[in-house]
């Protein structure tokens, strides 16, 4: 870890952001101790997963049911409808590239599946009018199920070792409910 006042990250912010992609994960302190720290996105998201599959044992150690793990207890829940609601409320253009606004029906949609699924995703708006749904396990796979106002979703997986699989899903409670047991199986 690299340790740089905020002056220095202002004149060399290039340099900086090259090193945190790079690998380095740069301090930054700040007054009234409202310290950052910057790193690569995929540093993030090794952390962010991190966090899940300690949550994963914990749960298991604990005796508690696997809807209750890898950040998905009730509170991903309320984060993820209040998330919606921030999707909701998103324009034209949200994205600064021309994004048309997700349509009302996709996001009433998803949200009737947040309310049933028993492992809650990371959700995200897409630029195509859709939203995602993503999951990560503790084997480093990924998966996504994008959701629009089609009948049928599309699942996208990523395995630990490269492999890519795609399937078509019915966009339901149990369609999704089922291939996310699977997926953390």
């Amino acid at each position: 870890m690299l340790l740089v006042k905020q002056m220095d990250i202002r004149t060399n912010i290039k340099r900086y952001f090259d090193m945190a992609y790079g690998g380095e994960t740069i301090f930054v302190p700040r007054k009234n101790n409202q310290n950052v720290v910057i790193m690569s996105e995929e540093e993030y998201n090794r952390l962010k997963q991190g966090i899940r599959v300690a949550e994963y044992a914990m749960a298991i150690h604990d005796g508690r049911k696997a809807t209750d793990v890898s950040g998905n207890s009730g509170t991903n829940r309320t984060h993820n409808l209040e998330k919606l609601n921030s999707i909701r409320s998103m324009k034209d253009n949200w994205n600064g590239n021309g994004a048309s606004a997700i349509p009302k029906t996709v996001v009433d949609k998803v949200e009737q599946l947040i309310n049933g699924l028993k492992i809650q995703p990371e959700i995200f708006p897409t630029a195509l009018g859709t939203i995602q749904l993503e999951y990560d396990n503790s084997r480093r796979d990924h998966m996504e199920i994008e959701i629009g106002r089609s009948d049928s979703a599309e699942v996208f997986v990523v395995r630990f070792n490269g492999e890519e699989n795609y399937a078509d899903i019915p966009v339901s409670i149990d369609s999704i409910n089922s291939i996310a047991g699977e997926f953390y199986g």
